[in-house]
């Protein structure tokens, strides 16, 4: 299994790569998941490409944030001169920029970011189609999951097993967004879920309520192994070299079957450790409570990373072929194969003593300190009786080195980044005449409200947030009857977190009802939706953050009818997507926002007795923001905005944006709420002045996000 270490600086890639790392990831000075690190400049970047290659270790470059129209072109010749460099493969998120990587630099690997949200079966197999070698699996699947994914996938398997946690799965977290327009989807994330917060409904040991410990792994690398893991992955482009130092030779040890102390990883920063989902079931070691204690962290990597001494080498093995009147010859041969022969400048004279002996060249030619080489074979073949200056032995040595590290870097050196001419676009959507109404109901009630206040299409997700009956979708056919009724399409809506065990009953569910068509969650849930939907349209929902026109273009390729923009666009930004559009296009325009999705469960934690079932949780933030909280079948937790969303005062601007639908937020809400919400867009499209009487955000249709 290969380790992979974080670098956000130049001595945390030495750090990384002298203890031990296999390979290394890190970021340039944009389009990098971790802004706020030190990064790396060009010239930087083809200095650690080299550093790192003459020392057998691959660079994987992180391009993980989602990017605009006005970003994409410098972002594809940005990845073009990333593989003329030599980087080993980029990280990437933005599905735009993977449909044109693909088409215009198609020698570079592409590995699927954390940020994509893959966590089951049918996600691997669903992205594999986008061109993809690797992923970077989501943080919450236990063993038994990364086992079953792996048995039936061909692409390598990437998991995180030491560093920092997020407590929303990566990729659908917007809290940072929309608390300060600081995007984590775009590297700004501020960290609002290691702020304190009181939890209004429940009794909790603190108030660091979203801050998880960090993961440590270090006692499960067998069972990764077994299930098929090909890397593992260690968090910290924020950290410094002595964090990574520690943490990488503490893994290489563990890794080798090497004696190493578990304990030192303690040394270095950390919030307390946890194994997480690993063992297959919610830990209740979790989440930290408290805030860092603040005390003196003595680990250190120092030497590593400051002296000039390599740690890391290359073994190999050296001939040495000396004659009378013959320059010396040296054919080196390293142990990944990289063959290099020369020929000395001064010819050997014969000596005025004894010679020169095998162990003096030896002695010589091997002095290498400061080389990442290390010469595990030596053989000669020296007449007796030679002399040959010291000074050429030295420059013999330094020139043979040189020899090898242009060698070493030859493959990487050679490449074609000629980018071939850009894809072909579907045609663009004929602008829409008016802008429709979308609705998201939970149940047959609001979904009569909706139809009945004049909504033009209904999203039906069922009981979701109830735990019966067991099928949550048991009012689906009756609501599509309705829909069937006022000529109004009725789509099941599908969750974005599906993990494999859900797939069974979405599939008897579905069989059972009747439905228009299907709004989607994420890849696997859509590859599965293409059967259950036996040809009827498949809608792409929020989660798949489609920030630009590429995106959409590439969520088009693949059959979606309509695609939903990302909620971290301006109304300008969603307007230049809908002119170049091949499919309709929505936004959410109205009700509450889900600002972030987590596996974990403030209930649980306290002992589980569904309390979920019958209780209301809120997170009061010390400003006295209040977060609702809700609960859904499958135990995952999630937090809505502090203030609901709403664009009926701006319904001009939406027009002009050229989407084709606005929609709803009403899955959590009750009949009578959504009849006034429909009825106040449907009389504002029609040009009547309408007011609702709550306090709402724009959100940031208006302001952008950083």
């Amino acid at each position: 299994m290969e380790l992979l270490a974080p670098a956000g600086s130049f001595e945390s890639l030495r750090a990384a790569v002298e203890n031990g790392a296999d390979a290394v990831y890190l970021g340039g000075k944009a389009y990098s998941a971790r802004a706020s690190a030190v990064n790396f400049t060009p010239e930087e970047l083809q200095s650690a490409l080299d550093y790192c290659h003459i020392r057998g270790v691959k660079v994987y470059v992180t391009v993980n944030t989602l990017l605009r129209d006005d970003e994409l072109d410098g972002a594809v010749s940005y990845l073009a001169d990333l593989y003329s460099w030599g980087a080993d493969a980029v990280i990437v998120q933005d599905l735009g920029l993977i449909r044109r990587a693909r088409e215009e630099v198609p020698g570079l690997e592409l590995h699927g970011s954390t940020q994509m949200t893959l966590h089951n079966t049918w996600d691997v197999t669903a992205v594999e189609e986008l061109g993809l070698s690797r992923v970077v699996l989501a943080r919450e699947l236990g063993l038994t999951a990364i086992e079953e994914i792996g048995r039936q996938i061909s692409l390598e398997l990437e998991v995180f097993v030491h560093g920092a946690l997020c407590i929303c799965y990566s990729g659908q977290c917007l809290m940072s967004s929309l608390i300060g327009g600081r995007s984590g989807n775009r590297g700004q994330c501020a960290q609002p879920c290691r702020l304190p917060y009181e939890v209004l409904g429940l009794d909790v040991p603190g108030e660091y309520v979203l801050s998880p410990r960090d993961l440590a792994l270090i006692d499960h690398l067998d069972e990764l192994r077994s299930a098929g893991v090909a890397s593992l992955k260690i968090e910290g482009r924020l950290k410094g070299p002595d964090y990574v130092g520690v943490v990488v030779r503490t893994y290489r040890a563990a890794l080798d079957g090497l004696p190493y102390r578990a304990e030192e990883l303690s040394t270095v920063f950390n919030r307390g450790f946890t194994t997480a989902y690993i063992n297959d079931r919610p830990p209740r070691d979790l989440i930290t409570y408290l805030p860092p204690p603040k005390e003196e962290r003595s680990g250190s990597a120092r030497e590593s990373y400051t002296s000039p001494k390599a740690m890391k080498r290359i073994k190999a093995h050296l001939w040495a072929k000396l004659r009378l009147g013959e320059a010396l010859e040296l054919i080196l041969l390293d142990e990944d194969g990289v063959h290099v022969q020369m020929q000395g400048e001064v010819a050997a004279q014969p000596a005025r003593g004894g010679g020169l002996s095998v162990e003096l060249l030896q002695d010589k030619l091997l002095r290498l300190g400061n080389d990442p080489l290390e010469i595990a074979e030596f053989s000669a073949e020296l007449e007796e009786g030679l002399h040959l200056p010291v000074s050429e032995l030295n420059r013999a040595r330094r020139e043979l080195v040189t020899l090898w590290e242009r060698n070493r870097l030859a493959p990487y050196k050679n490449r074609d980044a000629s980018v071939p001419a850009r894809a072909h676009r579907l045609p663009p959507e004929a602008p829409p005449e008016d802008v429709q109404i979308a609705v998201t109901v939970s149940d047959l009630p609001s979904t009569e409200a909706a139809l009945r206040a004049g909504a033009d299409l209904i999203y039906f997700s069922g009981q979701v947030y109830r735990r019966s009956p067991q099928d949550w979708l048991h009012e689906l056919s009756r609501a599509w009857a309705l829909g069937q009724e006022e000529g109004v399409p009725v789509f099941a809506h599908l969750e974005r977190i599906s993990e494999n065990h859900v797939f069974p009953e979405l599939e008897r569910s579905l069989s059972r009802h009747q439905f228009d068509g299907i709004l989607v969650g994420g890849f696997g849930i859509w590859k599965r939706a293409k059967e259950w939907a036996q040809g009827r349209p498949v809608h792409t929902d929020l989660s798949f953050n489609a920030f630009n026109t590429w995106a959409v273009q590439q969520l088009a390729e693949a059959g979606a009818a309509l695609v939903t923009a990302s909620l971290e666009l301006k109304l300008s930004e969603v307007r230049s997507i809908c002119e170049k559009s091949p499919v309709p296009v929505c936004i959410a325009a109205h009700g509450p926002m889900e600002s972030m999705v987590s596996k974990h469960c403030i209930f649980r934690d306290q002992g589980c007795r569904l309390q979920c079932q019958s209780a209301s949780l809120e997170l009061k933030d010390k400003k006295g923001f209040v977060f609702p909280v809700k609960f859904d079948r499958w135990c995952h937790m999630h937090i809505f905005n502090s203030r609901e969303l709403s664009l009926l005062n701006h319904l001009e601007r939406v027009r002009e944006s050229g989407v084709s639908y606005l929609r709803i937020e009403g899955r959590t809400k009750d009949p009578e709420w959504i009849s006034a919400a429909v009825s106040a867009y449907r009389q504002g499209l029609d040009g009547e002045e309408v007011e609702l009487p709550e306090e709402f955000t724009k959100g940031h249709y208006f302001r952008g996000v950083l």
